[in-house]
């Protein structure tokens, strides 16, 4: 428990940053909000493949630098890639000339800022899965500082963009010289064997993370043609249960952390079931508080009273993410990664489908709510079912041990 907690204090504490650090490129002007409005969908797709070296160490634990040089090589290629493509990728957009402009000027940075952050990201949660919480802790609040200090000079003398993305870039290169510092790993090229692993398991799971996205855009394309007004209740909504993903995310960075501890098979699914039941209660509530409070705080123009019945079937999706990151833990430690693709697949294909076939009704606000919980709940029954079939090729009967 004491993990989860530090854990916890440590994704609101980046939740909050991440907003302050947003609030500088926001405050600049409307081409600022509409260019970081479209680089965010950019970097959903981009991310989940440049992140095939850290999704494969979730599951060997070993070997760190190897997975870091192959982040590092998969970050700068589909860097390149974005620099030579940017003036394509810019006119997928519906976007001014000078909104492309700063677009483009941000897209020619890709080859450093996707290298350097995947970097980043992905040794802060190498970090994090070695059980350091203290070095982790430091090194956010080193690279946060460093962040929001640097955005800060370049908003007040240039309010430029570009700056602010560079100040990202440093901020980044500092906190990753500061953790490889601590961290002193042994540096190993990557093998045969690891090349195999990035194929076995780092693959299909950029795949599933690349296609769940890919719905999730399509999930907000369709809400886009509900109209002004049930839009921005769904924008409210539905950002407000985004926010409070961070409590999963905690929950799912803790049972990472004590799972690999135990050895066999078994032992981790028993362990993984009984922390669900035993943080079942008191995750439900923060969820409910912590999204209160978002809801006040974040409804801006829209009347609160308009949020209602609409925000209590949307929150209905935090009891299938809970199952959800629950069984997808144990798939990751236990590398079943087209189990993950399958259910990630299924999940998301029938939340668009219910948008879809619903999406002229009357009731299509509360489909897009419910829609959620169904998604999540479908991966949860599938990612289960797969681990029930390898099980019984060991002869584990899952029936037999914890009742979920």
């Amino acid at each position: 428990m004491k993990e989860f907690i530090s854990l916890l204090i440590s994704f609101i504490f980046m939740s909050i940053a991440d907003s302050i650090d947003a609030s500088f490129n926001n405050a600049i002007n409307i081409d600022a909000i509409v260019v970081c409005g479209s680089l965010f969908s950019i970097d959903l797709i981009l991310k989940s493949i440049s992140d095939i070296g850290i999704f494969t160490y979730r599951t060997d634990r070993k070997d760190e630098s190897a997975y870091l040089i192959i982040n590092v090589i998969v970050g700068l290629l589909l860097g390149i890639l974005v620099f030579y493509l940017k003036n394509i990728i810019v006119n997928l957009f519906e976007l001014s000339a000078i909104q492309k402009e700063m677009l483009s000027n941000i897209l020619s940075l890709y080859i450093c800022y996707l290298t350097i952050g995947r970097l980043a990201n992905a040794i802060f949660e190498m970090v994090r899965l070695r059980n350091d919480l203290k070095l982790y802790r430091k090194s956010l609040v080193l690279y946060y500082v460093t962040l929001i200090g640097l955005d800060f000079i370049a908003f007040i003398f240039t309010k430029k963009l570009i700056l602010l993305f560079i100040a990202t870039i440093v901020s980044w290169i500092i906190t990753i010289l500061y953790m490889l510092y601590k961290l002193k790993l042994k540096f190993i090229l990557p093998n045969k064997s690891i090349i195999k692993n990035v194929f076995h398991i780092g693959i299909p799971t950029s795949l599933e993370r690349l296609l769940s996205r890919i719905f999730i855009l399509i999930y907000g394309l369709f809400a886009s043609k509900l109209g002004t007004e049930k839009y921005s209740i769904h924008t409210i909504c539905y950002s407000t249960i985004l926010k409070l993903e961070v409590i999963a995310s905690a929950f799912q960075a803790t049972l990472m952390i004590k799972l690999p501890e135990y050895n066999s098979k078994i032992e981790q699914y028993n362990n993984c079931v009984m922390m669900k039941n035993k943080c079942f209660g008191i995750i439900i509530f923060l969820d409910y508080l912590f999204g209160a409070l978002i809801l006040i705080i974040s409804h801006g123009s829209l009347p609160l009273i308009e949020c209602f019945p609409y925000i209590i079937f949307y929150s209905f999706g935090m009891f299938g993410l809970y199952l959800y990151v629950t069984y997808q833990t144990l798939l990751i430690i236990q590398g079943k990664p087209k189990i993950m693709l399958m259910g990630s697949f299924m999940g998301s294909f029938i939340r668009v489908i219910l948008c879809f076939i619903f999406l002229k009704s009357t009731i299509a606000l509360f489909i897009f709510g419910i829609s959620n919980f169904v998604d999540f709940y479908i991966r949860s029954i599938i990612y289960r079912i797969g681990l029930s079939k390898f099980y019984k090729k060991d002869n584990i009967n899952i029936e037999k041990t914890i009742n979920v």
